[in-house]
Formats: C-alpha cells, structure tokens, sequence
C-alpha cells in the first residue's frame, strides 16, 4: 500500500520511531527513480495476520497524530509571536 504523508513529514524519519515500537515499513525514496518524495512511504503486508497489521496500523496513526499536534503547536506560537507594528 502506497501511503503519501503531508507535506513536510519525512518517512525516513517516521520509519526510526515506529520501528523502536515493532512496526516497520519502506520509505518511499527507495522507489523513485529521480526526485523522490521524503513524504511517501509503502506498507508491505503479505506475510502478516489482521491482528498484527492493526497493530501496526495504529502505531502508525499515533505516532503521526503525535507528530501534527506538534507542527499545529508549532504554527500556533510562531502566530502568537507576531506582533502588530504601529
């Protein structure tokens, strides 16, 4: 399964935290010929039962909700940081 993350999310990057939880999958650069996309990754699932692709899935999911709770804080600071000049 061919998954493309938002822009600004890193699989390779991705792929160091769920791994340090089981879950492991390929970062999509490594199926781009020229200018690949570091936002792209692919599940591969063949050899695995419902239960443990759930499990993975999920890991997953939390780790990047994680993730964009921690841009959203992000872009919410750099807004309250701007101060009106007049």
């Amino acid at each position: 399964m061919w998954l493309e993350l938002p822009l600004g999310f890193d699989a390779s990057e991705l792929l160091i935290h769920v791994k340090e939880r089981g879950v492991l999958f390929a970062p999509g650069r490594y199926f781009y010929v020229q200018a690949p996309l570091p936002n792209t990754l692919r599940l591969g699932f063949a050899s695995l039962d419902e239960k443990q692709i759930a499990r993975g899935v999920a890991t997953l999911a939390e780790l990047l909700k994680i993730e964009m709770r921690k841009r959203q804080r992000g872009v919410r600071r750099a807004e309250r940081s701007r101060v009106a000049l007049v």
